[in-house]
């Protein structure tokens, strides 16, 4: 295989088959965008519309905007303009903070603000930017992220809460993606409050997330930032590996450097330590490299393609996403994926969520503008 011709496929994919499906049936009226489909790609109703999935959608069609997908009545740019005005409307609560969940009324139902959720309002804010121009998104993003600091920040420990009130154990990967979404901010439109989180994160990676005598990334923790007692504190996640090197290379290009040794640590751990025989990544290992959960699912194999392009290894790259084809998007219905596996390779699913698509696209968007 060429990676031109693993291009030509993704992009038939991307463009031809899921993208429309999710913009037809993954929309409803009010521009709110459905959690889950059916194999079948028929909404479902009844589950609560997370922040998070309202606002990744939100950047997957603002991103299809700008590789191109074509501007009519449901093209990229149209779709991600509407979901940004239901989110922003429906979602943003009185002290800058938004809330969790909607009902498929669009009335709230869970008002607590989640770092999770807080991390993908910024990314998508930073989208709306970047690629609609929506002249809310900065300081909408400003607002934000200065309430976060007001309400959910911890000086004693570092970092934020992960909610209101704050809940244990405390987690990598609300940080993580608060990284992801303060350095695209960084890169579009430098502010210092961007710059001081950014180095927040990076320090907590240092001290806390980073741990430098198995070379691993930890996961979940106590109050104080440290490892969690039991089996929890155990747990490493390879595709947050990978996807930590994207963010670290990331933070490079902008001066935030000092990480290259702890990023190639993470990234021989993964490869090492990461993959199954039939080169999917894994879920879950120890601190000790051995394999805790066995299953796989869609997000790790997004976030170690990414990688892996970044990192030089463009033929790894394709083989992975030829068997992603094979696997995972071999789904009865084109457009669609099988998001979780087992340990013996049995399909785990019986809906599609929309969450994934977010995944798919920071790969595929990486796999598209690689020069061939």
């Amino acid at each position: 295989m060429t990676l031109s011709t693993t291009q030509n496929r993704v992009r038939d994919w991307l463009f031809g088959q899921a993208l429309p499906l999710w913009a037809e049936a993954g929309i409803d009226a009010g521009g709110r965008f459905f959690e889950k489909l059916d194999f079948d790609g028929r909404p479902i109703t009844g589950v609560p519309r997370r922040t998070r999935v309202q606002a990744r959608q939100v950047y997957v069609f603002a991103e299809a905007a700008a590789l191109g997908w074509p501007e009519k009545e449901n093209g990229g740019e149209a779709v991600a303009r509407r979901g940004l005005d239901a989110l922003i409307a429906a979602c943003r609560r009185d002290d800058g903070l938004w809330v969790r969940a909607l009902d498929d009324a669009g009335a709230v139902i869970d008002p607590t603000p989640d770092l999770y959720d807080l991390a993908f309002v910024l990314f998508a804010l930073a989208a709306a930017h970047r690629v609609l121009k929506d002249e809310r998104a900065r300081p909408l993003a400003l607002e934000t992220l200065a309430a976060i600091e007001a309400r959910m920040a911890d000086p004693a420990h570092g970092g934020w809460q992960e909610a209101l009130p704050p809940v244990l154990p405390r987690r990598q990967n609300p940080h993580m993606h608060m990284l992801e979404a303060l350095l695209a901010w960084q890169t579009i439109a430098p502010d210092p409050a961007f710059e001081a989180a950014v180095r927040s994160v990076l320090d907590l990676f240092n001290r806390r997330f980073f741990d430098r005598e198995h070379l691993m990334l930890g996961e979940f923790f106590t109050a104080d930032w440290s490892i969690a007692p039991g089996g929890a504190g155990q747990v490493v996640e390879p595709g947050h590996h990978m996807e930590w090197i994207w963010l670290l290379d990331q933070a490079r290009r902008l001066g935030f450097d000092g990480h290259e040794r702890p990023a190639q640590a993470l990234f021989a751990s993964a490869l090492t330590n990461g993959f199954n025989p039939q080169g999917l990544m894994v879920r879950e290992i120890d601190r000790i490299g051995v394999v805790r959960d066995g299953g796989c699912r869609l997000w790790g194999q997004t976030e170690a393609i990414r990688t892996l392009l970044l990192r030089g290894r463009t033929d790894q790259a394709l083989t992975l996403t030829e068997t992603l084809f094979a696997t995972h998007l071999a789904a009865p219905t084109p457009g669609l994926w099988i998001d979780s596996y087992d340990a013996e390779g049995r399909p785990q699913d019986v809906s599609v969520p929309a969450s994934t698509l977010y995944h798919l696209m920071t790969a595929f968007s990486a796999l598209l503008t690689e020069p061939a």
